[in-house]
């Protein structure tokens, strides 16, 4: 059949169904639900428990000294010398900074806009670690949410198979719909103005086949460590 053929198939059948698409999308509700499960009594337990479900792993510390100090350990194992990460302060973990200088780990650029794009990216290739911040937890979906921009590269949560993000207790909500009003509530309502977009991150990158063998880190980080700071 001709692509004409095929698209007048289309527009005919979209031309006889259109008054009950538009009768169903106006019935259908505009608003994202603030939440889907019952509310758990600890959000990051909930969160916690969601995450590891999903083969995340994730560490509760009590402040930003502990916080630190597991970041410091998950580096060692990985034997990190340079990283892919958030500008230090966007992170927002105090002491960070002076820790990686200290332990002589260099935060790599993760500008690669322009004509130097194809070699950035083949520098930061073989960087193995990468850390960022986060705006937000999902506790019912163990989920992180990502608002990136200046100082704040996507690079940082996808090309390095290994991602620590760091994520406050009071960041958790229950569902989708509380994030997006949180996100909402600190950037106002044109959300893009400075922030590229928006990631949420559920685990590693999981992948499967046509014979459903699931394959973690095809397309982004294979394992992903979340230190929460209660």
């Amino acid at each position: 059949m001709s692509r004409e053929r095929i698209l007048s198939n289309l527009r005919t059948s979209l031309a006889s169904s259109r008054g009950w698409l538009e009768d169903e999308a106006n019935r259908s509700p505009r608003s994202i639900p603030g939440y889907v499960h019952p509310s758990a009594e600890n959000l990051a337990d909930q969160f916690s428990a969601e995450l590891r479900n999903l083969s995340g792993t994730v560490y509760r510390v009590d402040d930003d000294a502990g916080a630190v100090t597991q970041i410091g350990a998950i580096l060692a194992e990985k034997g990190a010398s340079q990283i892919i990460a958030w500008d230090v302060d966007q992170i927002g973990v105090a002491g960070l900074s002076q820790f990686l200088i200290q332990r002589h780990i260099h935060v790599t650029r993760a500008d690669i806009h322009g004509d130097e794009r194809t070699s950035r990216l083949q520098t930061l290739d073989p960087i193995t670690v990468c850390i960022s911040g986060a705006d937000g937890g999902i506790a019912e979906s163990g989920s992180l949410l990502l608002c990136h921009g200046p100082g704040r590269p996507r690079l940082a949560s996808l090309l390095a198979p290994y991602h620590i993000a760091v994520l406050r207790s009071d960041q958790l909500v229950r569902g989708l719909g509380d994030a997006l009003a949180h996100v909402r509530a600190r950037y106002g309502t044109d959300i893009f103005t400075d922030t590229s977009n928006l990631t949420l991150i559920t685990g590693p990158s999981r992948t499967a086949d046509i014979e459903m063998t699931l394959s973690l880190g095809i397309h982004g980080p294979q394992e992903i460590y979340v230190v929460v700071i209660d």
